[in-house]
């Protein structure tokens, strides 16, 4: 039997019962396959969440293009987002505004909040004046269309950063962006893993654990899920796992290398 494809109504009725809300701020990961192939799908996924939003909300989305990292000049104008199909549809709409810095954690907004959002100027990748601190103090809702915690939760990073955890590093990079065909100076920092460390939050238990509390509304999609909730009410549920224990997200097999 084929696979029906998923409607730009049927998008909104399943967000509408997650509880994405006119007015709400919310920040946006996906895995775009759980929806089909149908040729309009991008498109309809993006009309879909501005239009449950509406004027007053705004979607923000990750824009990430590491290329800075490797010399290059970074122009918001035309580098690609490359985490995902629908940030790069996002980041075309004309309606979406594109964060500068860090340029290689860069960000996609659009709707009533979107220039406030793009105007921060972060000096480091999840730090206290980041993008990321913002969603957080204005307690931002989550949406995963399709994908886990551990490929989409970008306040675990923040909680990184937040208690210095041993498999991370400062570094820095210098390079150039270019705005409006003028090349203008930066100097930006990361709180950069190592190469030979991974982290997994959704192995160590801790999104199970998670949605147990009821703050997690999970609702059907096409061939997977949606998920929604509160940025501080995951980085409340985190907090004391980093607390206690500062390698709480690492590997298992990783964390013989720090303890």
């Amino acid at each position: 039997m084929p696979f029906e494809n998923v409607s730009k109504e049927t998008i909104i009725k399943q967000l509408q019962k997650i509880g994405v809300k006119k007015g709400a701020t919310i920040y946006v990961a996906s895995f775009m396959p759980i929806l089909g192939n149908s040729q309009t799908i991008l498109e309809d996924t993006v009309a879909a969440l501005l239009e449950s939003i509406g004027k007053s909300g705004t979607v923000v989305m990750p824009a990430f293009n590491w290329d800075y990292c490797t010399s290059r000049i970074f122009d918001p104008a035309t580098a690609p987002s490359q985490v995902g199909v629908l940030t790069e549809e996002f980041r075309k709409h004309p309606d979406t505004l594109r964060s500068l810095t860090p340029p290689w954690c860069t960000f996609t907004a659009a709707g009533k909040k979107a220039k406030e959002i793009v105007q921060i100027a972060g000096t480091s990748s999840f730090g206290s004046d980041s993008i990321i601190q913002y969603l957080y103090d204005v307690n931002a809702k989550y949406v995963l269309l399709g994908c886990l915690y551990n490929d989409a939760v970008v306040h675990v990073h923040w909680l990184e950063e937040k208690f210095e955890v041993p498999y991370r590093y400062w570094k820095q990079f210098i390079g150039k962006i270019k705005l409006h065909g003028e090349l203008m100076h930066n100097v930006s920092y990361m709180y950069a893993r190592r190469l030979d460390v991974n982290t997994d939050i959704d192995s160590h238990h801790l999104t199970e654990k998670f949605e147990k509390t009821g703050k997690v509304r999970v609702g059907k999609i096409g061939l997977g899920q949606l998920r929604c909730f509160n940025t501080q009410d995951y980085v409340d549920f985190m907090t004391p796992y980093f607390e206690k224990d500062k390698l709480a997200v690492l590997v298992s097999e990783a964390r013989k290398n720090f303890e």
